[in-house]
């Protein structure tokens, strides 16, 4: 199986093992799927009451197909094993879900998931960045829905305060903020606990790094060691990151800057709209491009996509409210009811989005949008478990950075040997 396109930064490559042999609505692993259903069962990370514009969008659904969606809520940190698991068993209770685009490489190497029937003016609505995490063997597998990147936030009230009159601008501008603004106001709040590999990717990528070659090759080490002793660590050693690994949690970062505790933030939820919306006013909210590290300014591409179940039994209807979830109206919905990015940059230009948000909160999005990076690999938890086994230690200064990245980089190596990946 082949990406059409680059796999994130890593270039185009085939993922070994994988085989797309799931067949189409009139057959596909459970066959009769032809007939449109009534009703479809619908796998949603997490809770809708954390998700209206999820929510919303269901009910415009409904209301305009008459197909009932019945929601099954599974915690975030759930979801991949009870798709898994439902898979495994063959079992038809799943008919679409909602994840991350990085989990498709092993479901369309198990066979798991429908290719969409997505039309080319509909998948050219995005940006070649993102259909490219999508698409495999030339076919989309997932539908995109919403993206939850992070934004670089700033207190403008807080930096006039300080003499300070422009937001730092690369990594070493970060560290030099820290000397002006001092621990009292950590100079940078990022997101680390339950997301530390999903944030080592965007430094490693800022730093001109990559997991992977185009042969599968795990080669983050070198530049790996350049991200810890070059930023994370001095950032620790200054005393300009949040005390302890809890802290670092997604919802206590937001909840620190919006107190007034964090100079500058990296935000993963929709902080900046939060933000507006549990009082901050327009002046005071900064937003910037993430710091430019020694290569790019590159931001994670966490996208949320709709995907098909291969052994739906309803597979016509669930395709269906997938392509209807990634339509342009869908995704502006979402982002004008809960504030997550859109993943069409059209969006940006509606006059719903331009009424709701500050031009410079779209146009920070939008660049985030054109200029995120992702990788897409195979053995994905397996793969991740052993770097953030490896990262968290260094990052607390408990490990080696050398030491321990050379020795993730080996362990790698060898689980896709094991795995005749390599």
């Amino acid at each position: 199986m082949q990406t059409t396109g680059a796999l994130g930064i890593a270039g185009s490559t085939a993922l070994a093992g994988c085989t797309s042999s799931s067949k189409s609505d009139n057959g596909g692993k459970n066959g009769g799927s032809g007939e449109m259903a009534d009703k479809i069962k619908f796998f949603n990370a997490g809770s809708l009451k954390d998700d209206p514009g999820t929510k919303k969008n269901i009910d415009r659904f409904e209301k305009k197909t008459g197909i009932e969606v019945e929601v099954n809520e599974v915690p975030w940190s759930n979801l991949k094993t009870t798709l898994i698991t439902q898979w495994r068993n063959e079992s038809s209770k799943v008919d679409a879900f909602n994840g991350p685009t990085w989990w498709l490489a092993d479901f369309v190497a198990a066979d798991w998931v429908e290719p969409l029937p997505l039309t080319k003016k509909h998948l050219n609505k995005f940006p070649d960045n993102l259909k490219e995490l999508v698409m495999f063997d030339g076919k989309p597998y997932m539908a995109p829905q919403l993206g939850k990147w992070g934004n670089f936030l700033y207190d403008k009230q807080y930096f006039e305060k300080q003499g300070i009159s422009s937001p730092p601008d690369t990594w070493d501008d970060v560290l030099k903020l820290g000397d002006k603004v001092g621990n009292d106001r950590s100079a940078f709040g990022f997101t680390w606990a339950n997301k530390d590999v999903f944030m080592f990717k965007q430094f490693l990528w800022q730093a001109g790094g990559q997991v992977f070659n185009d042969k599968h090759e795990p080669v983050f080490a070198d530049k790996g060691v350049k991200v810890f002793d070059e930023f994370l660590t001095p950032l620790r050693k200054k005393g300009l990151l949040p005390s302890g690994i809890q802290s670092m949690n997604e919802g206590n970062v937001g909840d620190a800057f919006i107190g007034g505790k964090f100079a500058t933030v990296e935000g993963w939820t929709p902080l900046g709209s939060r933000a507006l919306d549990e009082g901050w006013k327009k002046d005071r909210l900064g937003i910037a491009k993430p710091p430019k590290g020694p290569a790019s300014r590159a931001t994670f591409q966490d996208s949320n996509a709709v995907g098909v179940s291969a052994f739906s039994k309803r597979k016509k209807a669930a395709k269906k409210f997938a392509e209807f979830m990634s339509e342009e109206e869908s995704c502006k919905t979402d982002m004008v009811v809960e504030g997550n990015p859109a993943v069409m940059p059209s969006v940006y230009d509606s006059d719903e989005v331009k009424k709701k948000y500050p031009k410079e909160l779209r146009d920070n999005m939008k660049y985030n949008l054109k200029h995120a990076t992702s990788e897409i690999y195979r053995l994905q938890p397996q793969v991740d478990d052993i770097l953030s086994s490896n990262i968290t230690p260094v990052f607390l200064g408990k490990k080696d950075a050398h030491d321990a990245l050379t020795a993730a980089q080996q362990d790698i190596k060898s689980l896709y040997k094991k795995n005749k990946i390599l």
